[in-house]
């Protein structure tokens, strides 16, 4: 009985650990399609058997979506979720979340995942935001806004995750506004994690205190 007491410990918290240091985001796959990701940003991917089934499946849509607009269709693979047939010229939102997580001594908090991709070119043109926590093109490149809620978030912590694995501190202005430079070819991800609400609720049969919001912008920049 001990012994399943500690396995099933050290099961949460290694579920845990790799919540809090990763990100989710969508990028190219190996068909051409676009995919969602889960892990480190510089280093390995989840994959299943493993962290991946601990993910939610996605729930993701093209860009403009209809009020009527379904849900791709996502299955999961070896180390990706698969979003249909979506290809990178098209935007898209994404949408997922990781079991309940409880600490003792801390409330218990639903971390809860939200993933744009932006085609080639569409820094160009401004968007409007789609998810609970959105990083938003403003239509001048090398510029976005963050939205929680539909509103501007202001003095927010974000990160830029360069191709070569380097990452720049940033944190949006009183606007929501954040400026950054890409000098390089390759993937690009824009991310803002861990920002914390109070929101108490259930999920999956646990309830939760905290709802902890982590958005991801990526785009892919060409070779000269």
């Amino acid at each position: 009985m001990k012994t399943s007491l500690r396995s099933g410990i050290l099961a949460s918290l290694l579920l845990a650990s790799a919540s809090l240091a990763h990100s989710v985001w969508v990028e190219p796959g190996p068909d051409g399609t676009l995919v969602v990701r889960f892990g480190e940003l510089d280093g390995e991917v989840e994959k299943s058997p493993g962290h991946l089934d601990s993910l939610g499946t996605p729930a993701g849509v093209v860009l403009p979506a209809a009020k009527d607009a379904k849900p791709l269709d996502s299955q999961k693979k070896s180390d990706h979720y698969t979003l249909g047939e979506a290809k990178p010229d098209q935007a898209l939102v994404a949408e997922t979340a990781f079991p309940v997580m409880a600490f003792e001594g801390k409330p218990a908090r639903r971390p809860v995942f939200y993933s744009r991709w932006l085609p080639s070119g569409g820094d160009k043109v401004a968007a409007q935001p789609a998810l609970t926590l959105d990083i938003v093109p403003t239509g001048n490149p090398g510029e976005v806004r963050v939205y929680f809620r539909g509103k501007p978030l202001p003095d927010t912590k974000a990160q830029l995750n360069a191709p070569n694995g380097s990452h720049t501190p940033l944190k949006t202005d009183a606007e929501g506004i954040v400026k950054f430079t890409t000098d390089e070819p390759g993937r690009w991800v824009l991310t803002v994690p861990g920002y914390s609400e109070p929101l108490p609720g259930f999920a999956n049969g646990q309830s939760y205190a905290v709802a902890s919001h982590n958005a991801s912008l990526s785009w892919v920049v060409a070779k000269p």
